[in-house]
């Protein structure tokens, strides 16, 4: 498995991670401050995740298309609306010439 591949997996099992913490909302106040600072880490760790994905270089073809497919992973999770980082990820999962 290439470096980038297990990054995105990482990525993708904190954001099923902070998914279920968000889906507790009928808890009690003390409680729920709890299950925040748990989200909050969870996102920190996210973001570092994602830190280290954008440096790792992408010597293939593979590699690039798993990159756009982190990206697109985060744009769909309301990081923005720009059509151009969207329509170019696309493109380079629609290239052919990579397993």
């Amino acid at each position: 498995m290439l470096p980038i591949e297990r990054a995105g997996r990482r990525i993708r099992a904190l954001v099923r991670d902070r998914v279920a913490e968000e889906a507790n909302a009928d808890i009690t106040q003390p409680e729920r401050a709890l299950v925040w600072n748990r989200i909050g880490a969870i996102t920190r760790r996210m973001m570092s995740e994602r830190d280290q994905a954008a440096t790792l270089p992408a010597r293939k073809l593979s590699d690039l298309k798993h990159k756009a497919r982190l990206v697109l992973d985060h744009l769909d999770e309301g990081a923005g609306d720009d059509p151009m980082p969207i329509g170019l990820c696309r493109s380079v999962l629609a290239m052919k010439g990579a397993r």
